[in-house]
Parts: C-alpha cells; sequence; structure tokens
C-alpha cells in the first residue's frame, strides 16, 4: 500500500508542476521526492509524469489517478483532525445505559457537569432494568452501562464504584422509635419486581431479619411502592439513593438497612479501552459518588480502568 508521502509528493509535483518547487513545499530533498514519485509508480504499474528539461507534464494515467490520490489525503487530513478532536473532546459521542434509580439520583448532576465542559461531545442516555442494560452493552447498543455488578460473563467487565445501601420505608405511625423490623412485622411486604435489581438485595434482608420474603403486593417502579407506603398499606425496601430523588413527606419513616449493599459500577465490553471521552466522563462520575446518601465509595482508582 501507497504511504501519505507518497501521494503527497505525487500531488504535490501536479498541482505546481515542478519537482524543485514539490520539493520545497513538502520539505523534501528532490532526489527523495522522485524516489517517492518513482516508488509510488512502481506499486501503480502505470507512469504518472512525462518529463523533459524544461516541464512535467501528467500522463494520462497520471491525470486519473490526482483526483483519487487528492480525495485521499483529504480524508486522511480528516481522519486526523478527527481524532485530534476527539483527543481533545472538541467532538465525540458517548451512549450511557443506566439503572432507573441512577438516572434519577446520581446522572443528571454528572450530566450537567460534563455537557458544560464538554458541550461538543453527544451524549445519549437509555435507562433499564439490569438485565437489560447488559444485553445493551453486549450488542454494543451503548459504549457503558452503570448498573449492579451482573452474573459473571466473559465478554463482560464490570469495574465497581459505589456501594448503594437499602432504606426501609414504613408508614409513619408504624411504631415510631423502633426498628425497621419490628415496625414491618405487622405489615405486608411491598416488593419491587423479580427482575429489578433491588429485589434480590431486599430479600437477602428481609431473610437475615426473619421477615416473610412472600409479597402482599409486586411493583415494577419505585414511586409506587413508596405511594403505597403513604396509604399504609406495607413496607418496603429500596435504594437510599431514592431519598434524593422522591419527596417521602411526612407520612412515611425510614431506616437505614444495616449490612446489605449492592454495589454499583460501569458495565463495558472486554477489551477494555475506555478512550477519552468515556475517561472524562468517569472523572466526573467518581467526584459526584460522595454526594449521593446512601452511597459509600468503592476502593478503586481511576488509573485502574485503562
Amino acid at each position: 500500500m501507497f504511504a501519505r508521502r507518497q501521494l503527497q509528493a505525487f500531488v504535490s509535483v501536479a498541482e505546481l508542476g515542478s519537482f524543485t518547487r514539490a520539493a520545497e513545499y513538502v520539505h523534501l530533498s528532490q532526489p527523495a521526492l522522485s524516489s517517492s514519485i518513482r516508488k509510488l509508480e512502481t506499486l501503480l504499474g502505470i507512469a504518472l509524469f512525462t518529463r523533459d528539461t524544461r516541464s512535467v507534464t501528467l500522463t494520462s494515467g497520471g491525470r486519473h489517478f490526482l483526483g483519487h490520490a487528492q480525495r485521499i489525503l483529504a480524508d486522511m487530513d480528516q481522519a486526523l483532525e478527527d481524532a485530534r478532536d476527539m483527543a481533545h473532546l472538541r467532538q465525540g459521542r458517548l451512549r450511557l445505559a443506566v439503572l432507573p434509580s441512577v438516572a434519577s439520583s446520581l446522572l443528571p448532576g454528572v450530566m450537567a457537569r460534563f455537557c458544560e465542559r464538554h458541550p461538543q461531545v453527544d451524549i445519549s442516555v437509555r435507562d433499564g432494568l439490569a438485565g437489560d442494560i447488559q444485553t445493551w452493552v453486549c450488542d454494543a447498543s451503548v459504549d457503558i452501562g452503570l448498573t449492579s455488578r451482573p452474573e459473571a460473563d466473559s465478554a463482560l467487565d464490570f469495574q465497581p464504584l459505589w456501594q448503594d445501601e437499602l432504606i426501609a420505608v414504613v408508614p409513619a405511625g408504624q411504631g415510631a422509635g423502633r426498628d425497621w423490623q419490628t415496625c414491618s412485622q405487622a405489615l405486608p411486604y411491598i416488593a419491587l419486581t423479580a427482575h429489578t435489581s433491588i429485589r434480590p438485595l431486599a430479600d437477602r434482608a428481609l431473610k437475615q431479619a426473619g421477615l416473610s420474603l412472600v409479597p402482599g403486593w409486586e411493583l415494577a417502579q419505585m414511586s409506587s411502592a413508596i405511594a403505597m407506603v403513604r396509604e399504609g398499606l406495607g413496607y418496603t425496601l429500596l435504594p437510599a439513593s431514592c431519598i434524593e430523588v422522591f419527596n417521602l413527606g411526612s407520612e412515611v419513616t425510614t431506616y437505614r438497612v444495616e449490612g446489605v449493599s449492592r454495589e454499583l459500577g460501569c458495565l463495558w465490553r472486554r477489551p477494555v479501552q475506555p478512550g477519552p471521552v468515556i475517561e472524562a466522563f468517569m472523572t466526573l462520575l467518581q467526584e459526584s459518588i460522595d454526594r449521593v446518601p446512601g452511597a459509600r465509595p468503592a476502593a478503586v482508582r481511576l488509573e485502574s480502568l485503562k
């Protein structure tokens, strides 16, 4: 395959009509320029120029190849410029998939700061359950997922970033001042559906507390579960990050659930090659984690993502 220097030498001679002027333009000696042209002619199998003592003219093959060479050089220049823009975040794209609890708590602030710093980078966001996010990452519909740790998958890499603790949400009049286990004993369990990332964690907490795992109600949305608790229909277990998102009001009381948390972080395809856009986003994400109620940063450093 021909090299950029050979193409540049050919186009310069063709446009300037002189080996001498072309050599000065591309900062080569005239013998080096002539050598590049000869190598290109050998590779193509055609003569590109007709030479005499006073002029240089293109052959018919040279005239036909000139347009192609000019386009190839322009494409190369554009590719280099695009790469430089991406390296300096003057352009780029980031496709995110996030859990609903992350999308409604941590993510908006991170996105606002990222867009302010890097307005020319396009960001798209899809929120979905943990299983959906794993599928989207696997089939390359998104670049990264902010989700809970999945089951082992050789095609994926999970980088833990923070621990999201659980809270028990109970009706306000249900035994104020006591622990959540005691308050919950006489109430139905308002569970999130089995395919959410919270449900297995909540069931583990119930098992440790010796409470029934059988739901009295089963819902897909945290807001629906909270609304039912407000009406005294039962109690629920939710991620602590929802405290910031939902106006829980005076009708409910919250308790921290000790000893149970879910590991949240970044999910992406192997091999892991974050690039400048993702690295910039991850930096802002880590800066924001300690501002989320109930979130405990995982013991990792950004360098381990590279």
